[in-house]
């Protein structure tokens, strides 16, 4: 095989090499922006949740701090739902340079 042909394929091989690491990368980022997102989610949910559960029990019965609850259940939904678009955005515009 003459050196040229040694040399093209080294060089189409880096570049593969290069491209398969940014690949990973870009795959990486994704799972970690999907689960910082879900963990918000179920982060909300679980607040929703308690508070629900408190006001079952004001309803009901039972001791409970059902503004708190509900209270606590907004800012973490609101918090969530802000991040989460943050960290979308962030994400796009990597994604479109």
């Amino acid at each position: 095989m003459p050196d040229n042909e040694k040399f093209e394929s080294t060089e189409f091989e880096r570049f593969l090499e290069k491209y398969e690491v940014h690949r990973i990368r870009e795959t990486f980022k994704e799972r970690v922006l999907t689960i910082v997102i879900a963990s918000l989610g179920l982060i909300a949910a679980l607040a929703w949740d308690d508070a629900l559960k408190h006001l079952f029990e004001k309803l009901f019965g039972g001791e409970a701090s059902l503004a708190e609850e509900v209270l606590y259940a907004l800012i973490i939904t609101i918090v969530a739902a802000a991040v989460s678009v943050y960290l979308a955005k962030l994400y796009n515009k990597r994604e479109e340079k």
